[in-house]
């Protein structure tokens, strides 16, 4: 394959008319509408200008020798890139262009932008993007405060060029010093991890990749810890807790609303008994939605005593309330329910290293214990694949606290209908009260 170059003038300009190249290496590209390849070549503007009576037709070159050496210039230069290129890729019209800029015009669309201030592209191509959930930036607000206070002790503000192996440890270990657990340094550590990847993706620069740099001792990583949950006995003290106050009702009724459904703190107001099912002397209310988290579709049967809840609420689902608000207020009634023995679980420090933790059990509690109770209370009674379309997981239960792993393609095969589904969780659970009193202390159905 050889490099041919032609000369002409654009046409349809008056005055001053800019000089093309027109450089032909045998290029062909499928041409749709013509159904059939037909030869590409790259149409160049080379940057000298001349009047048309200034053009020599026959030998298709500026009468100036100044413009004449111009273009043999970069005719030399354009032959040289080309014989290079074709040794190590496969030459494009595209991709000569780009080489012939960077090398001719010294302009390179590629390196537009060399480094980026990580903090402003969080403000700016993050916090800005309306695909991204409220949650999640809240993640990446929390990274960005993380990365100014980081500006402030080395004192400059830190662009993407610079980081490295070791800029980027001494980042990750300042978040180690402000907190004692290993999974919020690796929250942190995800989400510079993916920051990174965007800037790289956005402007098309290379950045430090963690996953790849980063010395396998250096990585951070993702722990199960232990945690508490609720067993049936505990929960039915939380149905007979009366509140003394609205805002522990309303508490009360989120709780609920998380111990019965197995769904997420972020979906517990999408939980809206407005649907009923009526079939084969099987009847229920139920509520269906798409979790916020993973756009799952969900439907899950409202169970009695979430149903009764919000019965004696005047048919009222929770008001919303912010889940740190929740969390302190779940911790007092689970203190007022009498759930204040002390129980010692073991946790992961920032450093990497178990250590144990010893609490009373009201102090443990959190949002989730609404979901890995009720998860855990029924795994052994209803089969996983209809307990995981109930709680909105994608393939399966996804916890290894639960010793479950969710790799089994077997989970992709289960097309059953959302309804059916419940339907069917609605059945076995009624059967299994029936069959277990002695598990079950209330009727769930």
């Amino acid at each position: 394959m050889k490099l041919k170059i032609n000369f002409i003038l654009k046409t349809g300009v008056e005055g001053e008319i800019p000089v093309l190249a027109i450089m032909n290496f045998g290029y062909k590209e499928f041409d749709a509408l013509k159904q059939t390849f037909v030869y590409k070549p790259l149409r160049y503007y080379t940057g000298v200008k001349v009047n048309k009576s200034e053009w020599d037709l026959e030998q298709k070159l500026p009468k100036d020798k100044t413009k004449r050496a111009m273009l043999g210039q970069l005719e030399k230069q354009a032959t040289d890139i080309f014989n290079y290129l074709i040794t190590t890729e496969t030459v494009t019209p595209e991709r000569l262009k780009q080489e012939l800029d960077v090398k001719i015009k010294k302009k390179d669309d590629r390196a537009t932008v060399t480094r980026v201030r990580i903090v402003e592209f969080i403000n700016d191509y993050v916090l800005n993007d309306s695909s991204i959930k409220k949650k999640t930036k809240d993640n990446y607000s929390t990274l960005r405060n993380r990365l100014l206070e980081f500006e402030t002790k080395i004192g400059k503000p830190l662009y993407s060029n610079e980081i490295d192996e070791e800029l980027y440890n001494s980042f990750i270990d300042t978040i180690r010093v402000r907190s004692n657990r290993i999974n919020t340094v690796w929250s942190v550590y995800k989400d510079f991890r993916a920051v990174l990847k965007r800037i790289a993706r956005k402007f098309k620069i290379v950045v430090f990749n963690p996953t790849t740099e980063l010395h396998p001792t250096d990585k951070v990583r993702l722990v199960t810890e232990d945690k508490i949950y609720f067993d049936l006995e505990q929960i039915q003290r939380i149905i007979q807790y009366e509140p003394p106050t609205e805002e522990l009702s309303n508490a009360k009724l989120i709780l609920l609303t998380l111990l019965f459904t197995g769904c997420r703190r972020s979906d517990v107001h999408k939980i809206v008994p407005s649907n009923k099912y009526s079939k084969n002397e099987l009847s229920f209310n139920y509520a269906r939605y798409f979790s916020t988290k993973t756009d799952t579709e969900v439907v899950v049967p409202i169970l009695k005593p979430l149903q009764d809840a919000i019965d004696a609420n005047e048919g009222k689902v929770a008001y919303k309330m912010s889940e740190s608000t929740f969390n302190e207020l779940a911790k007092v009634i689970a203190e007022q329910c009498g759930f204040t023995n002390e129980i010692t679980l073991s946790f992961t420090n920032s450093e990497g290293k178990k250590q144990f933790e010893t609490k009373r059990v009201c102090d443990y509690v959190s949002s989730h214990v609404g979901r890995r109770s009720f998860i855990t209370n029924l795994i052994n009674f209803v089969p996983i694949t209809v307990l995981s379309k109930i709680t909105g997981h994608t393939n399966s239960i996804s916890a290894p606290e639960f010793n479950v792993s969710d790799s089994s393609t077997i989970f992709k095969y289960n097309k059953i209908s959302m309804i059916d589904n419940a339907a069917r969780f609605m059945k076995e659970l009624k059967r299994q009260v029936m069959e277990n009193r002695d598990y079950f202390p209330f009727d769930l159905v």
